[in-house]
């Protein structure tokens, strides 16, 4: 039995131990590349000069979720704790006690009722019995490095987002007597080829070599292949697709003056609409500039007084207020700085940009999300078309089943729509707004033409060509959630 260098140099090495030998161990024992000590022992199997031995385990990694948990305590332990040594106490002082965030409370409420650690009597919360174990005895195991549990406890840390599962294959071979054998007789071939050579193509040598097959189903080491993030491989592509379509990006700054985010807009200081972009206000620096005096004595008495025909909102201005800084709470600013440079029509504008705005942080909701503004400056544009262009962008490029259109108010845009995308069982989502400038704040700008906007929430929107179920999935720097995403686009 003729056997090439490599195959007799892992028989070798193999005869050399005893027992079944880990791929890898065998690898480095033989000097040989993992990749190629596996695709030579597949061969060698199929000949019965070594047996293999393979298995998988699944293994589990802690988020950092889960590594915080490890260390103060799940929030139902640490709610029931709280509770016990209170002996009976109202739900808000319980939270309060336990040092529970606003994201943790509901988190503690279900699995603590859910355990039934705690009961409801007269207004009152009170705590049965409870003792470690379960998730808070498997976080502390986790992080002192185990990784195997029971099929229950595994499955709760993988649910809750607390632990990510990771498969772990593993190979051992051992030696044959058939390849013992063949190793004694030492009838090895030299003279097999295993790689083609750009010298051999040159000298035509390749024509008289005897070059080795290769299994291709062979099992090879895992290559891990770096990849842009999947939310930033398809903000680009939404990019790409928009200068397709004759847009141009913008970009403008994350801290704004309210001037440009509101005031700018033809949002009244002092009306209730202003609560719909409730911002995050700096506390140092606080307060911003604008250079443009001019500009400034325009939207003053686009608000005081009125213009274009209109009568203004009728309260006094103020421009401290104008001048304070925030996380900006929208794109449309950049948008308006923009129109207030300059343009030369017809012209098509797009932003793509982090915005901020207190929130509810739940599977659709988060305190910064990414938002898609749009303007077409362009006296033959309707508004019609506006909202076929919307409807189709987010249906063939996002994959909505289906998107609808609302009458709304926004105090910048008159008429002014808002947008709903379907997404698969969730059901109607909003995922943004459009309209059309008002004239108020366009001649303010120092525009004289009209102007069509829109604005998308983009990560909504993202959920659904991503396959997502969580709009917090959308920025995961998690490695092997990300992997698996891979193929995704």
């Amino acid at each position: 039995m003729e056997l090439t260098v490599i195959e007799s140099r892992v028989l070798r090495a193999l005869k050399s131990r005893k027992g079944f030998v880990l791929a890898p161990e065998l690898a480095d024992s033989a000097k040989v590349d993992y990749g190629a000590l596996m695709s030579v022992c597949a061969g060698l199997e199929q000949r019965d000069l070594v047996k293999a031995k393979r298995s998988e385990l699944l293994l589990l990694e802690p988020t950092a979720e889960g590594r915080t948990y490890a260390k103060t305590g799940s929030p139902e332990k640490r709610l029931a704790d709280a509770v016990a040594e209170a002996k009976a106490v109202s739900l808000e002082d319980a939270f309060e006690k336990a040092g529970l965030s606003p994201a943790e409370r509901p988190i503690a409420l279900k699995w603590a009722k859910q355990r039934k650690w705690i009961e409801f009597a007269t207004g009152n919360v009170s705590a049965n019995k409870h003792a470690d174990g379960g998730v808070d005895e498997a976080l502390k195991l986790l992080a002192k490095g185990k990784t195997d549990f029971s099929k229950e406890v595994a499955d709760e840390l993988v649910s809750r987002r607390l632990a990510v599962a990771k498969s772990e294959k593993s190979v051992e071979l051992m030696i044959t007597e058939a390849g013992s054998q063949a190793v004694s007789i030492e009838g090895q071939s030299e003279n097999e080829v295993t790689r083609l050579t750009s010298e051999m193509l040159k000298t035509g040598s390749w024509k008289k070599a005897a070059f080795k097959e290769y299994d291709v189903s062979t099992v090879l080491a895992p290559v891990s292949i770096g990849l842009r993030q999947h939310y930033k491989r398809l903000l680009h592509q939404v990019k790409e697709e928009l200068v397709g379509l004759g847009f141009k990006e913008v970009h403008g700054p994350l801290v704004e003056t309210e001037f440009w985010n509101m005031d700018a807009l033809f949002m009244a200081q002092d009306h209730p609409a202003r609560e719909i972009h409730d911002a995050f206000q700096l506390e140092e620096p606080c307060k911003g500039t604008v250079n443009d005096k001019a500009l400034l004595a325009r939207v003053k008495k686009a608000h005081e007084e009125g213009i274009a025909g209109s009568i203004g909102w009728r309260y006094e201005w103020n421009s401290d207020t104008a001048h304070r800084l925030v996380c900006r709470s929208q794109n449309t600013g950049v948008s308006a700085r923009n129109l207030a440079k300059g343009l030369e029509t017809p012209a098509r504008l797009f932003s793509i940009g982090k915005v901020f705005r207190p929130d509810v942080i739940d599977w659709k909701h988060f305190i910064e999300f990414t938002q898609c503004e749009g303007i077409v400056a362009d006296e033959n544009m309707n508004f019609r078309e506006l909202l076929g262009y919307l409807k189709s962008f987010a249906i063939e490029i996002f994959g909505a089943d289906d998107a609808r259109f609302y009458p709304t108010y926004f105090p910048f845009t008159e008429p002014s729509v808002e947008m709903y995308a379907k997404i698969g069982e969730r059901g109607w989502v909003e995922v943004g707004g459009a309209g059309v400038f008002r004239p108020e704040m366009l001649e303010a700008l120092g525009v004289n033409i009209p102007v069509i906007a829109w604005g998308l929430g983009i990560d909504r929107l993202a959920m659904i060509r991503l396959g997502l179920d969580d709009m917090r999935d959308l920025n995961s720097s998690d490695l092997e959630f990300l992997k698996k995403r891979a193929a995704v686009l």
